[in-house]
């Protein structure tokens, strides 16, 4: 059972670490959303949305080096901090070597990830295909709906890779209506195979891109009708 030492709250919007940043504490979500995220050629390129018992951290205390990633609260969050001297403790008594070799993997990661957030794509690259998304009850879509995307987005459930920026073709309909939309998307974080779990599955968040005043007014309008639900 991890041992936490503290609790921290936190509204939409806030930063809890910031990339560049020294720290080694590491963060429990016990309520709420944080966006991962980094700082690529001056842009944001979003790693991951986390949510209840996710942990976050935990790279800066195995290996110290400055925070890899920015940490955003997304709506009201709490946040368990694990105690690090029950942490000091039980790594202390792993052997030397293993030691090693954790800190070795954790290192490789940093640079893996940065390789590939910082890889050349073509920038706004179109994919040729429509992606087809269809929604049977509300709930789904709004599982799939990212809200807190500036102009709001999808998450579309795929085991298939793509990278970031890519420009994707997105028809789906509001459930429970006839009406169909169809717009833009554009890839603004992925989560492959090996880090998904059984509650966060693989995939990709896409943000909506030129969408047309008349869908945008209907979309507006279906999302008001959930909240009043």
């Amino acid at each position: 059972m991890l041992l936490t030492s503290g609790r921290e709250t936190h509204k939409a919007g806030d930063v809890i670490l910031k990339e560049g940043s020294h720290g080694s504490a590491i963060y429990l979500v016990t309520s709420g959303k944080v966006e991962i995220s980094k700082i690529v050629q001056g842009k944001k390129v979003v790693l991951d949305i986390l949510g209840p018992r996710d942990m976050f951290g935990e790279m800066s205390y195995l290996d110290p080096a400055p925070r890899s990633a920015t940490a955003t609260a997304l709506e009201e969050t709490v946040l368990e901090l694990l105690d690090k001297d029950f942490l000091d403790r039980e790594f202390n008594q792993i052997s030397s070597d293993f030691r090693h070799i954790i800190s070795s993997v954790v290192r490789r990661l940093r640079k893996t990830n940065q390789n590939l957030v910082s890889s050349p794509t073509h920038k706004g690259e179109r994919k040729g295909v429509n992606i087809k998304i269809s929604f049977k009850k509300a709930s789904d879509f709004f599982r799939a709906y990212l809200g807190d995307l500036a102009n709001g987005g999808l998450f579309i459930r795929t085991a298939k890779s793509m990278p970031v920026d890519t420009l994707l073709n997105l028809e789906f309909n509001l459930p429970d209506s006839k009406n169909v939309i169809r717009t833009t998307g554009k890839v603004v974080w992925t989560r492959s195979q090996d880090m998904s779990t059984e509650k966060m599955p693989p995939g990709i968040g896409t943000e909506f891109v030129d969408m047309n005043p008349e869908d945008r007014e209907l979309l507006k309008r279906y999302l008001a009708s959930l909240g009043s639900s």
